[in-house]
């Protein structure tokens, strides 16, 4: 899962993009949602939560998300074989990405 938060007001999402490419080109498993926290330095209530309600939701959501994936890998280790990335190469047993 990628995250960020940034005091500009575009939240680091341009940077999530740029770690998540790469990422994905190399094989690594990507939860498809992000969330990215614009203005964080003004964002935080003085208890130490997101003090907008609605952002606080999405980020909630996203999180439970996650873990409900992560759950479900653990629990379901077939969904671990199963993940298969094709791009337009023949199979190849010295580069294939799935066991």
């Amino acid at each position: 899962m990628l995250i960020s938060a940034s005091p500009s007001m575009v939240g680091g999402n341009r940077g999530l993009w740029a770690l998540r490419v790469p990422l994905e080109h190399l094989g690594a498993r990507m939860y498809p949602d992000m969330f990215s926290l614009a203005q964080a330095h003004q964002a935080f209530a003085p208890d130490g939560k997101i003090a907008n309600q609605t952002l606080a939701d999405r980020f909630d959501k996203t999180f439970v998300g996650f873990l409900d994936l992560v759950e479900a890998a653990k629990r379901y280790p077939c969904v671990k074989k199963a993940w298969v990335e094709f791009l337009g190469e023949h199979p190849n047993a010295a580069t294939d990405r799935s066991e």
